[in-house]
């Protein structure tokens, strides 16, 4: 997701945060509402969840 690391939001609450910085809740909103940009938090959970994973795996070597 590296084209998303410096997508900024422009509407709502978070209006002028990244999108690496929002809650996941608000991102999970947005993918439930089907938001018009859905698919930038969907890109920005997987990124998350990719980075959670990496450190498991180097935590077990």
């Amino acid at each position: 997701m590296n084209k998303n690391n410096n997508v900024i939001c422009d509407f709502g609450v978070h209006k002028g945060e990244s999108y690496k910085q929002l809650p996941a809740c608000f991102l999970n909103w947005m993918i439930g509402v089907n938001h018009q940009r859905a698919d930038i938090a969907k890109a920005e959970l997987q990124r998350r969840e990719q980075a959670v994973q990496q450190q498991v795996q180097a935590q077990s070597h």
